[in-house]
């Protein structure tokens, strides 16, 4: 994928500042970029902010231009009526941090709450002071208003629910500060609806999140945010946009890819581009793509609409202005898939604006897209002379939903395939070759022909690999690069070791996955604690067991068995270590059907022998679930668990 060298990015930051083209009234119509102070709490200061704003000033000539202070700046107390900043933390005030700010070619944001006190820091907040505390920010040169739902007294409003209040407050403040300030509805559990009036009430953006708490650095997290974001999509736009929080790019939660799928997905959503992280740590090749931010920033401001979506892939497209159009392959799930879409008839030029490759096609746009991996693409009807839009699977999955990686088993040969499409159909491709690249020690051989004289428009050439990790290899994931037509495509496999023939204790052998409700699964003694090695001996009504797995429902584990398998069984039981507490179910899966079910099992009751059948299965799981009633006491048991392999 393209990536900044470091000259490239650091030539890109040092650019002077430069005006955006257009009114203010024109910029704040569109969805804000910046920086939050968020991620210092009530530690922020006239220092801190000041070497963040360093930072973001580099940022400016693409548009970071907000600093914006997250609660914690004000005084406890007003003077005289007046908002004032907190001394200690602001000892110069805002208006000289706001004429300093607005000297680097940025732009100062205060939050304020609509209710009796601020979110945080104990200052006060707005409620029967809005035209007073509108004035003195704009005294100020403040630009942007984070408008927080905090300390609301309902009891002020008799027989009004909590919508019909805040479309009574934030229109308050809205009026009191005028369009040429942006201000952002900023009610975070959503309990107030915002996307259903706030374009309305002329806010700039509202929070579509529903968290209660800032945006976690995790991807499941950050999928999850997006997917409520894409609920809203029909009420943003047209300078009232969809805000689903901030960037994490720099904070060190996620991977690049999974950081750059964040930024894809919020430039869909013309989402307002505002870092957590210290600008000077938000990686450029991520988060200064000038390519990506137009679309963000698209006058249109059209909200990306999901297209088709399958739950693990999806297709967003979004009009741009001038006739263009962006679309997003999003691939969801832990393993690489195509994914494809119709862009209708004609000849259309694609750019992918992460790598810079432009191709051309007569309607057919399809990608290998990574797991966890967003593609953006910019599509026209300009006519280049690019190339035809090329295809290139590795090792693609073989039933669609498909996310475990395949799995060899060291000094055994496994076989992976990869082809080569001629999508674009613009032009005939010729002499195709493709060449792949191992760990090293492994081997990996075509064991058909690896090139071919030509490829004509919609035709596949396909190549079947063997790939042999050698004897000795670490469990784990690897990568095999392939190139092929001027594209490079990555399959990624995983090691592990099958059981041997006869019967195994599933506790003598080493799991692919796991996931345990408390601490980790123990083998050979309960569950106990959250501590690892904490457990006590597996015990149900007084019988106790030598061998077996302690976990804490929800648990899931999953066993490499390559096939060669046939039945699973174990004793199913809540330990006695929490008395007569405690229910779960117990569950054998082989590969994608359960094949096996306990039943409601509580800690009053005694063991009950389970047994599956999994002949054939890649993979077999063992999976405790929750009784339906409180987790904390659901110590489940999988006593004497064993498995029977050819």
């Amino acid at each position: 994928m393209r990536t900044l060298t470091a000259a490239a990015a650091a030539a890109l930051l040092a650019l002077p500042f430069v005006p955006l083209s257009g009114s203010a009234a024109a910029e704040t119509a569109r969805p804000p970029m910046g920086w939050s102070s968020r991620s210092l709490g009530c530690s922020v200061s006239e220092a801190s902010v000041r070497q963040a704003a360093a930072g973001l000033a580099a940022l400016a000539p693409l548009g970071y231009r907000y600093v914006i202070l997250d609660d914690c700046w004000l005084a406890p107390q007003r003077a005289d009526g007046a908002l004032v900043p907190d001394p200690a933390r602001f000892p110069g005030g805002i208006a000289a941090l706001a004429a300093e700010l607005h000297g680097k070619g940025l732009k100062l944001g205060l939050a304020l709450s609509a209710g009796t006190k601020a979110c945080s820091g104990g200052g006060p907040g707005s409620y029967r002071n809005e035209a007073a505390d509108a004035a003195r920010v704009k005294e100020w040169g403040v630009d942007y208003v984070k408008y927080d739902w905090c300390n609301i007294p309902a009891a002020d409003f008799p027989g009004q629910n909590v919508q019909q209040i805040a479309q009574t407050l934030y229109p308050r403040m809205r009026e009191a500060l005028g369009d040429g300030v942006v201000f952002a509805m900023n009610n975070e559990d959503g309990s107030t609806v915002p996307w259903l009036w706030g374009k309305d009430a002329k806010a700039t953006t509202w929070r579509t999140n529903v968290y209660n708490r800032p945006i976690p650095d995790s991807y499941p997290s950050m999928t999850d945010v997006w997917e409520t974001n894409q609920l809203r999509a029909e009420y943003a736009g047209g300078g009232s946009y969809a805000d689903p929080d901030l960037l994490q790019a720099g904070r060190g939660g996620m991977t690049a890819t999974e950081y750059r799928t964040q930024v894809t997905l919020w430039a869909m959503g013309a989402a307002p581009l505002v870092l957590q992280a210290d600008p000077a740590a938000a990686p450029p090749a991520i988060v200064a793509d000038p390519e990506v931010i137009a679309v963000d920033q698209d006058e249109l401001g059209a909200h990306g609409r999901l297209a088709r979506s399958d739950g693990w892939y999806h297709v967003l497209v979004k009009p741009l202005a001038g006739g263009d159009r962006a679309v997003a392959l999003f691939n969801e799930s832990d393993r690489a898939a195509t994914i494809s879409w119709s862009l209708g008839s004609g000849r259309h030029r694609v750019e992918e604006l992460w790598t810079g490759a432009v191709a051309t096609t007569t309607g057919a746009l399809a990608a290998q897209v990574p797991a966890h991996a967003a593609l953006l693409y910019r599509v026209s009807a300009r006519h280049d002379a690019a190339p035809p839009l090329v295809t290139f699977e590795a090792d693609p999955p073989k039933t669609l939903g498909d996310d475990r990686p395949t799995t060899l088993e060291p000094g055994r040969a496994g076989e992976i395939v990869t082809r080569v499409t001629n999508t674009g159909a613009t032009a005939r491709l010729r002499d195709v070759t493709v060449t792949g690249t191992a760990p090293q020690g492994w081997q990996l051989t075509a064991r058909t022909p690896a090139g071919t004289a030509r490829l004509d428009g919609g035709d596949t050439f396909a190549v079947t690999w063997a790939l042999t990790p050698p004897a000795g290899t670490a469990p784990g994931t690897y990568e095999v690069a392939f190139e092929a037509a001027g594209q490079r495509a990555t399959a990624v496999v995983a090691v592990a070791t099958a059981p041997g023939p006869g019967r195994s204790y599933l506790s003598d052998l080493a799991w692919t996955k796991a996931s345990n409700y408390f601490g980790p699964v123990e083998r050979d003694t309960s569950n106990g604690d959250r501590a690892a090695g904490d457990g006590r001996p597996l015990t149900v009504e007084g019988v106790r067991y030598a061998k077996g797995l302690g976990t804490h429902a929800p648990a899931d584990l999953e066993f490499y068995t390559a096939g060669r398998c046939t039945s699973v069984e174990f004793q199913a039981g809540i330990d006695d270590e929490v008395g007569a507490a405690g229910s779960a179910g117990f569950e054998v899966w082989a590969d994608g059907g359960r094949v096996a079910y306990s039943g409601l099992l509580t800690g009053a009751m005694p063991a009950r022998k389970v047994t599956a059948d999994v002949t054939g299965a890649r993979y077999v799981r063992l999976v405790a679930t929750n009784g339906g009633d409180n987790a904390t006491s659901d110590h489940a048991d999988f006593a004497d668990a064993a498995i029977t392999c050819k």
